[in-house]
């Protein structure tokens, strides 16, 4: 591996925008993701599904943070992906605590086309959740719910080519809270 900087990076143009769009989960298994310079360029073949959670780009939030060791020579990053799901209904109270109970992998699918993919290694586990009613008319009568997966390096992201598997992968079984 190399441990040295070889290039450099230009300011970007002004053509990104924030916000997750949906995130599809999968339980969590050994699977054996294969990851090259940060991305995955092909989907294990024993992933058979996913479920797909359509999310408001406002309120979801995945965040890596890296902590360095210089003594031990280590890194560590922790990612963190908050969800809001609006509306209180039972179906989504059994996948909420599905989810909390057990250990999912995450794709994470933003405005940008993007997805980056975060528990590979581990899986990413619920740290916390809540069901909420609201005091006032506005505000939220929902779940909110954090994961969180740490692993050595940030969450690598998906070639177009694992991009287009994903799809094929995302189960018809949905919520229409």
């Amino acid at each position: 591996m190399a441990c040295s900087v070889t290039k450099g990076r230009l300011l970007s143009c002004k053509d990104q925008r924030g916000g997750i769009k949906y995130i599809d989960f999968a339980v969590f298994s050994e699977y054996g993701f294969t990851v090259t310079a940060q991305e995955i360029a092909t989907l294990p073949v024993l992933l058979t599904e996913v479920f797909r959670y359509e999310v408001k780009a406002t309120v979801n939030n995945l965040a890596e943070a890296g902590t360095v060791n210089q003594d031990n020579r280590t890194t560590e990053v922790v990612a963190t992906l908050s969800v809001t799901l609006p509306k209180l209904d039972a179906s989504t109270e059994v996948e909420i605590q599905a989810l909390a109970a057990g250990r999912t992998i995450a794709f994470v699918h933003d405005y940008n086309g993007n997805v980056k993919v975060m528990g590979i290694d581990s899986g990413a586990d619920a740290s916390g959740f809540t069901s909420a009613t609201g005091g006032a008319g506005g505000d939220l009568s929902g779940y909110t719910i954090t994961l969180t997966a740490m692993d050595s390096k940030l969450c690598p992201l998906l070639s177009s080519a694992a991009k287009t598997a994903l799809e094929a992968l995302v189960s018809d079984e949905v919520i229409e809270p």
